[in-house]
């Protein structure tokens, strides 16, 4: 990975270079296009227009041939949350989730959506903050606040806003600086969970001060997110230490555990208490606007976050041992095999987990979990415009910087350590578009642009799998003469290898991606009524992987015994030797930004690179049957980059997978009626996944002759979405606001094929990569693909004549069954749920005073909103958010 300083003098250049470029003579122009229209800004009756950006055009939504949901400020501020699965139940067709563990994004838009928090995985919906492409999941969950709008564009958007769109994109777009005008807002919020009683605080505040007229003005803004968490760490685990089933598979007992393991912290199996998956975050935006002439604006936007959450909760949903799955058969995880059983048998009652207890006693044997998260983010973005009498430049020069230190604790039981690790990485982002924008009188005008891209990510991985240190080792494993029962030692205990809790292993994967883009989309008005559209993007994406993992490096000095294997050539490999001991260190000694070990510490050393490159397009018709009523008919494209799988174990896995790739017909309707007071937005839709990107469970034999699993990313089959979304909005009155949404979708694979079990056997079937597999898994159900989606929200404001205003507001969503498992594997479902709030708000007349009280998910509904299942481990999983009570002040000046 190249030096930061040079992605900051690459930066520096862009900058400089626009600067040069686009603040040269001022042209004089009649026909300067009006400032983007406020969002909320009333229409002369009727409803709101909201303009939308994400055609490169500023355009009213209405008038774009686009299936697209605008959320403005007002319906964002009602949800009372500050984080992008706010906009999930505000859209149609948009199924969003929380991976377990983690405070990153999981599903889509459409049916696509990931479930994985590779660094080096692309998502299929493309999220941008004011232009800025955020790719990886963790990097999405971005803090919302200071938010003119949300534009959720739905569908493949490969020419508009490039790769990784293929259910479609969420542009965020901040509210900007404002000439002459001194303003500011404070608003704090206060509240509490039902489920635990813990307290909500947030505080955000917002001044907008001009200092030049009409020249130069800045605005500031900030946010202090925090909460207690809404879960309880009060999980005791169901059968660990007394009754564990899988010794008993060995003629093993409980009673024979060895007393080192319970001079251990945290492994009696009971739970520490207090409150678990708390917030606080911190983010702010410094502002710019500069515009020394009347054609040329340059600006500014500095960001920086800093999150010090609590490590996120994860709860054990593993499936009741002998539980059948309908399709995978009867159920027996390891991790209630070793006493500690999911919620279907232990039933700790809702929004109860367990973080694990290494920072017990001042433990320094083990990762310290509970310490919590610790995400810096900087970023610099600067747009600068220059406006001639037929065309519009502007150039976009922007970069970014994230560092991340993220201890999880995943199984959610109370035990010292089953599965721990902390993922911590660096990541850098460069970001320059130069685009023209034309707005000639003829029935012609199109956009043309050119992008560079950098996305460049150093990871590594601290890690205890305390799971291996509780199975059985025999003495041969010790080199000791067998002397009864394989299993015990001398003194009659149980043979273990306590390393595994208290000797954390290393590895690492870094990515050094660049990306060029060249696009252009133009329209042509046939007739006053009748325009066609049609763009077209050709896209190079390079990558360069870099892989450091698993034990069966070379023998040092810090080998013991136990761990001692030789090869087939007979050299001494260790069968832990990534593990931080083997560099004479202690894991206080840890130092969460260097990776210790040197490269012939691991059995696995990649270094690779490949590039792809895809030509994406769309076309579009549409005819206005009236002036406030348009059809249109479209065909458009996208495509996720191809990629390695960061997690890959051996070299003949550590190869690249191909882009996935979509395309989608589509009918629409866009139309105001009654004067103005009903909306009604309808689509209609086919698409088609190909070379769909899935996981794999594939065995393989590392060099110290250990015979394990990994999982990989592969290109495994096609599928089909026939869907129909709905958007209506009505005013029938001043006071009376209505807002329904509907979508149904009907996703199924046509091809998916993969080796299920991880066997390996060959039936025939062969991918494209060469792999062998032998199960036709077209039955399935495809993950993120709700087949009902349905949502409604109705205002009220009564009048108060002096006394301001009342606006009472009510919402309800309701999702369907939805799998997150490639497998579908039980106890992994994003759950059908109806999720009612209401709140109530008071403003004075000259809308400077405000008080809000609401409440969220009213019918406290307990409903998974993420999962993961661990390779026949465990089931990880987390719960939405329990009821919630709060009350919010506001004041405008």
């Amino acid at each position: 990975m190249r030096d930061i300083r040079t992605r900051a003098s690459t930066y520096a250049m862009a900058v400089a270079m626009g600067v040069g470029m686009l603040a040269g003579p001022a042209f004089a122009q009649d026909n300067v296009p009006p400032p983007v229209a406020n969002v909320g800004a009333p229409m002369a009756k009727g409803l709101e227009s909201v303009t939308v950006s994400g055609t490169k055009r500023e355009e009213s939504v209405q008038e774009v041939p686009i299936a697209i949901t605008a959320i403005t400020e007002t319906a964002l501020a009602q949800t009372f949350r500050n984080d992008i699965l706010a906009v999930s139940d505000m859209s149609a067709g948009v199924a969003l989730g929380q991976m377990a563990g983690f405070r990153a994004v999981s599903g889509g838009i459409r049916g696509t959506g990931q479930n994985g928090i590779l660094v080096t995985q692309d998502s299929s919906v493309a999220i941008l903050v004011d232009e800025f492409g955020l790719n990886n999941v963790q990097a999405q969950f971005v803090e919302l606040f200071d938010v003119e709008r949300v534009e959720v564009y739905r569908g493949p958007q490969g020419t508009l806003f490039g790769k990784n769109a293929t259910g479609g994109a969420i542009s965020i777009i901040t509210k900007r600086p404002e000439m002459n005008e001194f303003t500011g807002d404070i608003e704090f919020q206060i509240g509490m969970f039902d489920s635990n009683n813990g307290k909500i605080g947030k505080g955000k505040v917002a001044v907008n001060v001009p200092v030049v007229e009409d020249k130069l003005a800045i605005r500031m803004t900030a946010i202090y997110d925090y909460d207690d968490g809404y879960y309880s760490n009060t999980k005791d685990a169901s059968g660990w230490p007394n009754n564990v089933p899988f010794y008993g598979l060995f003629g093993l007992s409980p009673s024979q555990l060895p007393p080192e393991l319970f001079a251990l912290p945290g492994t009696s199996g009971r739970a520490a208490g207090g409150r678990a998956n708390g917030t606080e975050v911190f983010a702010g935006k410094f502002k710019v606007l500069f515009t020394p002439t009347d054609n040329y604006e340059a600006y500014l936007i500095v960001e920086m976050l800093r999150d010090n959450s609590e490590s996120v909760v994860s709860e054990n949903d593993s499936p009741a041992i002998g539980a059948i799955d309908p399709d995978g058969g009867p159920q027996s995880m390891l991790m209630p095999l070793l006493g500690f059983d999911g919620r279907d048998v232990n039933q700790p009652g809702k929004w109860v987990s367990a973080i694990d207890n290494q920072c017990l006693d001042n433990n320094t044997k083990g990762l310290c979990i509970p310490s919590g998260h610790d995400v810096k983010v900087m970023g610099y973005n600067l747009q600068q415009t220059l406006k001639l009498e037929d065309v519009d430049f502007k150039l976009i020069t922007a970069y970014r910087e994230q560092k991340e230190i993220l201890p999880s604790t995943y199984p959610g039981e109370p035990f010292n350590s089953l599965f721990d690790a902390s993922r911590n990485l660096e990541r850098e982002q460069i970001q320059v578009e130069l685009r023209a924008a034309t707005h000639f009188d003829g029935p012609f005008n199109f956009v043309a642009g050119a992008t560079y891209q950098e996305d460049n990510v150093d990871m590594r991985a601290f890690s205890t799998v305390g799971l291996s240190g509780l199975l059985p080792k025999t003495d041969d494993y010790y080199g000791r003469p067998i002397n009864g029962n394989p299993f015990l030692d001398d003194r009659g205990f149980i043979n273990l290898d306590l390393s595994y809790l208290t000797d954390p292993a290393t590895g690492g994967a870094s990515q050094d991606r660049t990306t060029y883009a060249v696009y252009f989309d133009g329209s042509y008005d046939v007739t006053d009524r009748l325009r066609f559209t049609a763009g077209v993007r050709w896209t190079l994406d390079e990558k360069s992987f870099f892989r450091r993992a698993n034990a069966g490096g070379l023998c040092n000095q810090y080998t013991p015994f136990e761990h001692m294997s030789t090869d087939v050539n007979g050299a001494c490999r260790d069968i832990r030797s990534n593990v931080i001991s083997r560099g004479g260190l202690e894991p206080v000694d840890i130092d969460p930004r260097v990776l210790p070990l040197p490269d012939e510490q691991y059995g696995l050393v990649v270094n690779t690179k490949d590039n792809w490159d895809r030509i994406t397009w769309r076309a579009v018709v549409d005819y206005k049957v009236t002036d406030e009523a348009m059809v249109y008919a479209s065909y458009a494209t996208g495509f996720i980059s191809g990629g390695y799988t960061e997690t890959c174990s051996s070299p003949t896995t550590c190869i690249p997978f191909q882009p996935e790739k979509n395309w989608n017909a589509e009918l629409g309707l866009k139309a105001r009626w009654l004067d103005n007071s009903l909306q009604t937005n309808i689509s209609v839709f086919y698409t088609q996944y190909s070379d769909l990107i899935r996981s794999q469970v594939v065995p393989y034999t590392d060099v110290a002759g250990n015979t394990t699993q990994e999982t990989i990313n592969v290109n495994a089959g096609k599928s089909r979405n026939i869907g129909v979304e709905a958007e209506i909005n009505w005013q029938p009155t001043d006071a009376l606001h209505i807002d329904l949404s509907a979508a149904y979708m009907d996703h199924k694979y046509k091809q998916f094929l993969l080796d299920r079990n991880g066997d390996g056997l060959y039936t025939g079937y062969t991918l494209a990569n060469g792999w062998f597999i032998n199960e036709d898994l077209r039955h399935l159900k495809v993950p993120y693909s709700p087949k009902w989606k349905i949502g409604g929200s109705i205002t009220y404001d009564i009048d108060l004549a002096d006394s301001g205003h009342l606006a009472l507001n009510t919402t309800g969503n309701y999702q369907s069954t939805a799998e997150t498992s490639v497998f579908n594997s039980l106890n992994t479902q994003m759950e059908s749920r109806f999720l009612w709030d209401f709140s109530a708000t008071w403003e004075d007349r000259d809308s400077r005073y405000r008080v809000t009280a609401f409440v969220k998910n009213i019918l406290n509904e307990y409903k998974r909103i993420g999962a993961n299942s661990v390779a026949g481990l465990w089931n990880m999983t987390i719960y939405g958010r329990p009821r919630t009570y709060g009350l919010e002040v506001a004041y405008h000046f």
